[in-house]
């Protein structure tokens, strides 16, 4: 007995995947839990393992080609399948692309050298139907190379990097005439195709900001203490732990409280399904920049349960596993909020954009020594010199007001500056 091995769903906002490499072939001996296939999804590049035990009798979808979830990947067991017999395993998953019958074509059939029309009842991914609609890409125009024509985010993408696909006859007849000197000018532009993670980075922004109404509130913070503090522990915390106590564990702590205080500030929400659901645990998001090639959210899961020093450990373990490139799928899903260390870079003021489906984003500026007004017990204004920052948040105006935002940020900003933090080191 035969069974299917199909595309997982990796995580509850991925629709769809692209195979990047085969790590079997036709006739290997698999085990359950064995890597079969390395895919690459909207969230994360990861290996997929194998439902079941079996002998590999049928690859199913082509390194390359990007489908849905639910899709038949593999057959494992059972006598070797025939052309025929795996289009009929995907149809019976996959609901019938076009209302129209799809003409059959033999294998000594040439291929069709002119791109059929599409039908408007066409079963297209979100991301194909998004990439072209952004790009005013006529999908008439598209040769698809997936099952039954259909075209796929691979289609799209060659279609824009073509160096061919905007060229009319006309402008053919411009390039011919162009002079030498121009041409040589012309070969002197680099360009390059984008990678895989900078699409995914470009995907997701846009779609937060097509989804949120951002806004950005910001408040000033006064470190003084915490930095006192910092100062006079920091050798012999880094000695004991391994690592460096930055200002970020405080600003962690602090948030987590006011998440606490807040919780409409740590929830999802979706307006097309009349759902805003309010998360009874906190599961932090830590931006970590990938040394300048991109940036992902590393989850640290129930993020509350940690104290001082175990939240400084576990944020720098998940930006380790980042880094290394040696992260799961469950590092990077999950957050119900994020926050963007922006300051590590001397940054004085950001606004960045909201990781969906959370609702806000806090960006901590960097901490910088300046000359404040400093109010004594008795009412006594002077000038001090304080280590000082600015938080700022950014949040969806569809779930909640600026009044919130600023209590938030406030209940935040109480916590960092008069908060006992050394007994929460002991």
């Amino acid at each position: 007995m035969s069974e299917i091995v199909k595309m997982p769903q990796l995580g509850e906002t991925v629709t769809e995947g692209t195979i990047l490499r085969w790590l079997v072939a036709v006739g290997d001996e698999v085990k359950e839990d064995d890597p079969i296939l390395e895919i690459s999804t909207d969230k994360v590049d990861t290996e997929v393992p194998s439902p079941f035990s079996g002998k590999v009798t049928s690859l199913l979808v082509d390194e390359g080609e990007t489908v849905e979830v639910g899709v038949p990947l593999m057959e494992l067991g059972g006598e070797a399948t025939s052309k025929d017999t795996k289009q009929e395993i995907i149809e019976e998953v996959v609901e019938k692309e076009t209302k129209e019958d799809t003409p059959v074509v033999s294998e000594e059939s040439p291929k069709p050298e002119v791109p059929k029309e599409v039908s408007k009842d066409l079963k297209l991914s979100p991301i194909v139907r998004k990439l072209a609609s952004d790009n005013n890409i006529d999908l008439t125009q598209v040769l698809g190379t997936g099952k039954n024509n259909r075209i796929t985010r691979k289609d799209i993408e060659n279609l824009l990097n073509s160096e061919n696909s905007s060229v009319t006859p006309e402008s053919k007849v411009q390039e011919e005439k162009v002079a030498p000197q121009e041409a040589e000018k012309q070969k002197e532009i680099s360009s390059g195709s984008i990678p895989r993670l900078r699409k995914r980075i470009a995907e997701n922004m846009i779609l937060s900001k097509q989804t949120s109404a951002h806004v950005m509130t910001s408040v000033e913070v006064d470190y003084e203490n915490i930095s006192i503090l910092r100062n006079k522990i920091k050798a012999e915390f880094k000695q004991k732990e391994g690592f460096s106590l930055t200002f970020l564990p405080f600003i962690s702590v602090a948030t987590i409280n006011a998440l606490r205080e807040f919780p409409v500030v740590n929830s999802s929400f979706d307006l097309g399904q009349n759902l805003h659901e309010l998360h009874d645990f906190i599961n932090l998001g830590i931006a970590v920049d990938l040394n300048r090639e991109g940036l992902l959210v590393g989850t640290l899961k129930d993020s509350d349960s940690f104290n001082l020093r175990g939240l400084a450990r576990k944020i720098t373990e998940v930006s380790t596993l980042l880094r290394n490139k040696e992260y799961g799928l469950e590092d990077v899903t999950g957050s119900t909020f994020t926050i963007s260390n922006n300051g590590s870079f001397n940054s004085f003021i950001t606004s960045p954009i909201i990781n969906q489906p959370n609702v806000a984003i806090l960006s901590t500026e960097s901490i910088k020594k300046k000359p404040v007004v400093v109010t004594s017990e008795d009412g006594t204004d002077s000038i001090a010199i304080r280590n000082t920052g600015v938080l700022s948040l950014t949040w969806d105006h569809r779930v909640f007001d600026g009044s919130t935002a600023l209590l938030f940020l406030n209940s935040i900003k109480d916590k960092l500056e008069n908060h006992p933090w050394a007994d929460d080191l002991n």
